[in-house]
């Protein structure tokens, strides 16, 4: 079904992460792993390995924390491609890139081609070599995107 990850709704399972985080006033990424599996089992989920998967975790989390997600209240941060890669790693710098492709109606049609995109101006931007293949982060970023949950620059 369009708009999950491991059969779990993901805008669901990221809200009901960013609202344990702010209950708890917390911003850390160890607390978002913890609030990130509960809430994948509260919605269903049962394999431990895909609750805790981390590509698509750290992906999500680095949206958060640089105010991609809308009514966050984390304002927008613009910041270089290889300062996110550094501070938030290479997941959520492959999701910042996709977000970047939607966002200008770049982006290809499928997925496969989007990771392509990702891969060609990770190498360009950071000038390291990107994974071989896509783990979580862009299809996070699409399926935000395409769910109109995520906050473009002119907002």
């Amino acid at each position: 079904m369009a708009g999950e990850l491991f059969y779990i709704p993901l805008t669901r399972w990221v809200r009901g992460t960013i609202e344990k985080m702010n209950n708890a006033g917390k911003r850390d990424v160890h607390s978002w792993s913890i609030y990130w599996l509960e809430t994948y089992y509260e919605l269903g989920g049962q394999s431990e390995e895909s609750g805790s998967k981390g590509c698509p975790l750290h992906a999500a989390y680095g949206l958060w924390c640089l105010g991609r997600i809308k009514e966050t209240n984390i304002p927008y941060q613009l910041m270089a491609i290889n300062h996110i890669n550094q501070e938030y790693g290479n997941n959520a710098a492959y999701a910042i890139l996709a977000l970047d492709l939607l966002g200008k109606k770049q982006a290809t049609e499928t997925k496969a081609d989007l990771w392509r995109q990702v891969q060609d101006l990770y190498r360009i931007r950071v000038h390291q070599e990107p994974a071989r293949s896509q783990q979580g982060a862009v299809t996070i970023a699409e399926i935000l995107f395409k769910e109109n949950q995520i906050v473009s620059d002119q907002e």
